[in-house]
């Protein structure tokens, strides 16, 4: 499905569209989500695509890969599909790393990626710069939802429960950080 320069499965329009409708500054930058395949052991992953890391900053593109067997199959969850508020908070996710992107010099983002493989701490610090800027942008029920469902051990591993509890933002801190920010 399109809508102007951004391209999403039609299974997803009413969370992508909201999750979008959070960051308007991203209204004139291209966006693909599309489902895809891989290597990290997550569920979703932003990315500029690298062919347009040739051109300025401002024309470059981005997409945010999905497993699709996870969304939409998913044995474990109700109804075999990730409840929409969380799909919403995960997306924002997504939407924030392309906020700390955008900005970046193409030889920057370059070596944001490297640390980003290869830095534990690095890789923490995006993740949480991430989760700042939906919070920034009023995704604080959808991020919260989101957090709470993560870290449920009727959907996942401890081992990916773990996981999110190193690298990411906890619920309280993202609470903190609503009352910090306005709205």
């Amino acid at each position: 499905m399109r809508n102007g320069n951004k391209v999403y499965p039609g299974k997803l329009k009413s969370e992508v569209e909201k999750a979008l409708s959070f960051y308007p500054e991203l209204k004139n930058v291209a966006i693909e989500f599309k489902w895809g395949v891989f290597t990290q052991h997550s569920f979703m992953l932003a990315q500029p695509k690298v062919i347009t890391m040739l051109r300025n900053k401002e024309d470059r593109e981005y997409q945010i890969i999905m497993r699709k067997k996870f969304f939409l199959k998913n044995k474990r969850v109700p109804n075999r599909r990730i409840p929409s508020d969380v799909l919403v908070g995960w997306l924002g996710h997504e939407l924030g790393h392309i906020m700390d992107y955008k900005p970046r010099t193409n030889w920057n983002l370059a070596w944001f990626g490297i640390r980003y493989y290869f830095d534990k701490s690095f890789l923490k610090k995006a993740e949480i710069t991430a989760d700042y800027n939906a919070v920034k942008h009023g995704l604080i029920k959808e991020l919260l939802v989101s957090k709470e469902f993560g870290r449920n051990p009727m959907f996942f591993p401890w081992k990916y429960i773990n996981k999110l509890n190193t690298l990411y933002p906890s619920v309280e801190q993202v609470k903190k950080w609503a009352e910090e920010v306005e709205v």
